[in-house]
């Protein structure tokens, strides 16, 4: 490999937040190149300096043109510098030879304590197995290795596996998250310039010879791309090296790079401080920290939102099947498939006649021939209207409430002497006071048999038998139903009404010959409780 096989390509800024520079290396001599095809591999920094390929060919850059004394290249022609190795011997156009690469890498592994049967082949297998761990995938590996020959990759690829080199230099597959926490910081110039100085010295003469001056002028003899790309990625090594080393200084400070300039003095202090400040405490940026976690966050979300569809889908197939019973039972009503029965009650205008039944048929029929009845009274100004009786639970608690009023209520007896039904309009108290009234019945008719109201109210106790007011009341009204009553009198607004009150219609029990269900009768209804 020689000097004109190395160059230098610049990812763009999706990669990361640091600078992504690959070095491109030209290779036309492998094993399996039997035709001297152009392949290219490529190294992106590692994210340990230890482990760096750029990092470790600056090294050897600066051990062969500052320590060890070898003239720099010159680009005058193409002829003078593109036999220059990069591995050398003895002489720097020629190659290093396989006997003392092997020796090398044989004293280079008893140093590390390794013991491997292959030598120089390990660092190609280990490459292949480590990125294979990583989850880098088949087609990267073998494009990384040139084992790949299909006409894809030999004739319009670029040949450079881009998520092989990322694995390999300790970052993730996916581009983006490329950060170098010892980039940060570049180096200042008075440092770099000391790094092969003669970059700027060819520099001129490049620029002269792109407007196509010859070496008199101030140019070169021949158009070189390849000197070109090389001083490029020389200009990048300078800064590639000065960062590596200000990392590696404080692990390895008997380096002997430390003893050449650029490497001491009151600027190389400053920068190697300002490096190492950053390489430890350094986070990654938080755009990156985002990006990083925008995988995970939208794994969450979509498994979210696949159970949230899922129990919105079960939802809506219980909704529609409630809803088709809904419209089966609605289309069976307005077919006439199920009875209806009217319960209901009839205002206090002229009575109602019911039509004679018709004879049967196919589907029945109801036909009602009433008088509209007439609008309920409004109520008087000053009149009471209670929603609901308050809760009792004794005895003496259902006469306190007739005779003096409880909660805050007025006493029912004077709400009935004064204002009759009206003051109870809604069909719950209604109920409520039909039933508490068969106790206050019940009272009224033993008081006035001559009892005193301590005794009625200890023999409706005593009846009671600790049960609750509901039980007492279904046991009064089946003693009522029997015969057993005691005097069987009916009372009507706290005034006691002979059981017998002589000829003529009886009034029913509640409200005397004033309320309406004198006129149209009391439907029986079921117990309900208080």
């Amino acid at each position: 490999m020689e000097l004109a096989d190395l160059s230098l390509l610049d990812y763009p800024s999706s990669e990361g937040p640091s600078p992504c520079g690959c070095l491109v290396t030209l290779l036309q001599d492998g094993k399996l190149n039997k035709t001297a095809k152009k392949e290219f591999m490529g190294a992106l920094r590692h994210k340990d300096p230890l482990f760096c390929t750029q990092g470790a060919l600056a090294q050897l850059f600066f051990w062969r043109w500052h320590v060890a004394g070898e003239p720099s290249p010159s680009f005058r022609r193409r002829q003078d510098w593109y036999r220059i190795k990069v591995l050398v011997g003895r002489d720097r156009e020629q190659e290093l030879s396989y006997p003392t690469q092997l020796q090398e890498t044989w004293r280079i592994f008893g140093a590390a304590g390794l013991m491997a049967s292959k030598k120089t082949h390990l660092p190609r297998r280990v490459g292949a197995q480590d990125a294979e761990t990583h989850g880098t995938s088949l087609a990267q590996i073998s494009q990384a290795g040139r084992w790949n020959q299909s006409v894809l990759c030999q004739a319009y690829l670029t040949r450079l596996p881009r998520q092989f080199m990322r694995i390999v230099a300790g970052f993730s597959a996916s581009p983006g998250d490329y950060f170098l926490a010892r980039a940060a910081h570049e180096p200042p110039y008075v440092l770099q310039k000391q790094l092969w100085p003669w970059i700027e010295e060819w520099e001129p003469r490049f620029e002269a010879r792109a407007r196509r001056q010859c070496w008199a002028e101030g140019g070169l003899d021949d158009d070189d791309l390849a000197a070109d790309g090389f001083l490029k990625l020389m200009r990048r090594l300078r800064i590639v090296l000065l960062q590596d080393l200000a990392v590696l200084q404080p692990r390895y400070p008997s380096l002997p790079f430390f003893a050449y300039a650029p490497f001491n003095g009151p600027e190389w202090d400053e920068f190697a401080v300002a490096v190492r400040s950053d390489a430890v405490g350094a986070t990654e940026p938080l755009s990156l920290l985002v990006q990083c976690a925008l995988p995970e966050l939208s794994g969450v979300l979509e498994s979210t939102r696949e159970a949230v569809l899922q129990n919105s889908q079960r939802l809506a197939i219980r909704l529609e099947a409630q809803l088709e019973g809904i419209q089966d039972g609605l289309d069976a009503l307005l077919q006439g498939k199920v009875p209806v029965t009217f319960t209901g009650h009839f205002g206090a205008g002229p009575a109602v006649s019911l039509a004679p039944a018709p004879a049967p048929s196919t589907a029945p029929t109801l036909n009602f021939n009433t008088a509209p009845a007439p609008a309920p009274e409004p109520p008087v100004p000053g009149m009471p209207v209670v929603a609901a009786l308050a809760k009792v639970f004794t005895v003496r608690d259902v006469w306190k409430e007739w005779e003096e009023g409880i909660a805050g209520q007025p006493a029912v007896r004077v709400l009935e002497e004064t204002w009759g039904s009206r003051w109870r309009p809604g069909n719950g108290i209604r109920v409520q006071f039909c039933r508490r009234k068969v106790i206050w019945d019940e009272l009224l008719a033993r008081t006035a048999s001559g009892k005193s109201e301590e005794e009625a109210v200890a023999e409706l106790e005593l009846l009671r038998a600790g049960q609750s007011l509901n039980r007492l009341i279904d046991e009064l009204k089946q003693r009522r139903r029997r015969g057993q009553g005691q005097g069987r009198i009916r009372v009507q607004v706290g005034t006691p009404v002979p059981d017998d009150p002589g000829p003529g219609p009886r009034p029913t029990r509640g409200q005397g010959h004033r309320g309406r269900w004198a006129r149209l009768g009391r439907r029986r209804t079921a117990p309900r409780r208080q």
